[in-house]
């Protein structure tokens, strides 16, 4: 397909596809301070007159609350299909107007115009599952084998929330039953309440049996959308069942995410320990010559995290056009000896060594430490060792590189207490609650953000419109979650640490949170 822009510039339909404007649901977008329209039936085959109140849809956010709005779009007769297929080859709207020099004009056969305005029609036509008249539903997934205290916090604290919206949203409808009260308040920016529920949806068995039980729970309580949820393994049959029947799901508390540029109703916190072996790519591609770059030599341990720590730098370094590295893996439990370590260094004097393993690199650290022919740099990863990380020997901290995907601990404990109380923040010493907490928040920040932009277009697509929409957000976990049209991972950075000397080490920055 092909269309033009300013005039006469012809370009192909996939550098001006219909939803990098009017996104996914067809009811418009905020990009740079502009607004696109909507361009769904219900709106097209209506008139369309300018808004009374003064607060527009979407409006924060996209915009400064300090700034003025933009000129609402101005008022025109509802379409035809005639004069649709004229707009849409021609550029003029029904009253005659000029529509923006950007908006591509498309050079449509007769048969595929009227594909489109059918498809246009039914776009965002009615309700999404999970909501009537009086409720919109949702769930959080969890398998069972995630201990019960860890599963029973994430479901409380999104119930608390849930708990929380309806209160004030019942209080706001009386506060508009007074007279008085209502004349001071706009309607014109709030959804008409529906009773939040949220019902939990446990996984048992193996992994290839989720699909089954997600399509029964399913069956039995259509849900609007997913919302956390906790597995201890891979996140991927949740993932496609949300992809198969187009469910949105917020945030799941997952290290190993689905790694996908297709990957459309799933919004990630990050891409878990993907992220920090790409992250190490990046790292050493902008800080080595390219001689050094060729000697690169990975030991992975064949396991979750290892597995995917070592595919992330694999694709990263591929992508950055160098040649694949040396790796030697390591059986889960298998021990590696000095000797062995150092007939490996001897035959592949790698300038950078990446270990990606578990507390076991410890040890495997310390050999590297007295060896003649030790390599310049060695990455590890902070999420894979854990608290263990700061046992790292004394001299082998100089050449020794972290990956670390979160805030400095430092800087996450200041925040920490700023979002969620000093209360919480000395009161819990379990460190896995405390994750779960962290890992909750943003939910809270997104969920009420979006449901009080989405008025009464209550379509699925329209929420995940409206959250990738949304401004930077921050957090105590991450140093950033940010959002575009189309992105789903929202912490896209890394930092590369080392370690201060001494018995209760620090982390150094040696890199910007994003690295590439």
């Amino acid at each position: 397909m092909e269309s033009v822009v300013k005039g006469d510039i012809v370009v192909p339909g996939t550098s001006f596809t219909c939803v990098s404007c009017h996104m996914l649901s067809g009811l418009g977008s905020i990009e740079g301070g502009v607004i696109t329209i909507p361009t769904n039936g219900k709106s097209l085959y209506n008139p369309r007159k300018p808004p009374k109140g003064i607060r527009s849809s979407m409006s924060s956010m996209g915009f400064d609350k300090f700034q003025p709005p933009p000129p609402p779009a101005p008022a025109r007769p509802a379409y035809t299909d005639e004069n649709l297929a004229s707009t849409l080859r021609g550029g003029l709207d029904p009253s005659g107007r000029v529509l923006d020099p950007v908006m591509p004009r498309y050079k449509l056969s007769d048969r595929d115009m009227a594909v489109m305005i059918e498809y246009l029609k039914s776009l965002s036509s009615s309700y999404s599952p999970g909501i009537d008249d009086q409720t919109m539903r949702f769930a959080t997934v969890v398998s069972e084998d995630v201990p019960p205290e860890l599963r029973d916090q994430q479901a409380a604290l999104l119930e608390k929330l849930l708990y929380r919206m309806n209160e004030q949203a019942r209080d706001f409808d009386k506060r508009l039953k007074n007279p008085k009260l209502s004349r001071h308040i706009s309607k014109t920016g709030r959804m008409v309440h529906r009773n939040l529920t949220l019902s939990r949806w446990i996984l048992k068995g193996p992994p290839e049996t989720w699909k089954a039980q997600l399509e029964d729970y399913y069956r039995r309580e259509p849900v609007f959308a997913l919302l956390g949820g906790i597995t201890s393994g891979d996140w991927k049959p949740v993932h496609d069942f949300s992809e198969s029947n187009r469910i949105p799901c917020l945030f799941p508390q997952t290290e190993f995410p689905v790694v996908s540029d297709a990957n459309s109703y799933t919004f990630y916190l990050s891409k878990g320990h993907y992220q920090e072996g790409e992250a190490a790519a990046w790292f050493i591609n902008r800080n080595t010559d390219t001689a050094e770059a060729r000697s690169v030599v990975q030991i992975v341990r064949e396991t979750r995290e290892g597995t995917a720590l070592s595919t992330g730098f694999e694709e990263a370094w591929r992508n950055l056009g160098q040649r694949p590295p040396q790796t030697f893996r390591l059986k889960p439990g298998e021990s590696v000896s000095r000797e062995m370590l150092e007939k490996l260094i001897e035959k592949s004097q790698p300038a950078t060594l990446l270990v990606w393993d578990g507390v076991e690199s410890i040890s495997l650290l310390e050999s590297i430490a007295d060896m003649k022919n030790k390599p310049e740099a060695v990455f590890i990863s902070s999420s894979s060792l854990g608290k263990k990380t700061s046992a790292l020997p004394d001299h082998i901290r100089d050449i020794t590189y972290i990956t670390h995907p979160y805030r400095l601990p430092q800087e996450e404990a200041q925040l920490e207490e700023f979002y969620l109380g000093k209360a919480v923040s000395n009161g819990i010493e379990n460190s896995d609650i405390r994750g779960i907490m962290k890992r909750t928040y943003p939910i809270s920040r997104i969920l009420i953000q979006a449901l009080s932009e989405m008025k009464e277009n209550f379509h699925r697509d329209y929420l995940l419109d409206i959250v990738s929409m949304s401004k930077d957000l921050d957090v105590p976990l991450y140093e950033r979650l940010s959002f575009g049209p189309g992105q789903r991972y929202a912490s896209k950075g890394c930092y590369i640490v080392q370690l201060s000397k001494g018995d209760n080490p620090s982390f150094i920055k040696i890199s910007d949170w994003v690295t590439h």
